[in-house]
């Protein structure tokens, strides 16, 4: 009694062997092209971070002077807003100058003619993932993530000393 669920193995003998091997060719031109185009993972590194970004944070001061402790926690009301623009350059080894221009919330602006310039200097790390951190005088710290293979950061930073939070992010120029 013949299975009527197997169909195909007569039709197997007759292929001929131009058919079977144009078959086998199309299949590995297929699975070339589909190693071809597939992304892989991005290893970064120091130079991964080279050149212009221009950056922006929005974040929060505390309600006292710099350096008083804070009993915890503080309510959000007491704390006062903050602001920044800049323009960071990176040099691909490790190192950074910055121009910042910050506001906060006194209605004070730091900077507003840019004639500092630099502001200030740092040094920032690069994990092979593309997570990091920028280190500058004195204490503050920044905790990024880099994007879209290195045209932009998002970042958290803290300051100790002041206390002041922020978030924001860099977008290569």
């Amino acid at each position: 009694m013949k299975n009527p669920n197997i169909m195909f193995t007569r039709s197997i003998p007759q292929m001929s062997k131009a058919r079977l091997i144009r078959s086998v060719l199309a299949l590995g031109v297929v699975a070339l092209i589909m190693q071809v185009s597939l992304p892989g993972a991005q290893a970064y590194d120091l130079s991964s971070l080279n050149g212009r970004y221009a950056d922006s944070f929005s974040g929060f001061e505390p309600p006292t002077q710099p350096g008083a402790l804070l009993p915890v926690p503080q309510p959000i009301s007491g704390f006062g807003a903050v602001y920044e623009v800049g323009l960071y350059t990176f040099n691909g080894a490790g190192g950074f100058t910055a121009r910042a221009a910050f506001h906060f919330s006194g209605g004070v602006i730091v900077n507003a003619d840019w004639s500092l310039n630099p502001l200030f200097t740092g040094t920032y790390t690069v994990n092979a993932d593309g997570t990091g951190t920028m280190t500058w005088e004195p204490g503050h710290r920044r905790h990024f993530v880099i994007g879209a293979g290195g045209n932009e950061l998002k970042y958290i930073g803290t300051d100790p000393n002041t206390g002041i939070v922020v978030g924001g992010s860099m977008v290569k120029q």
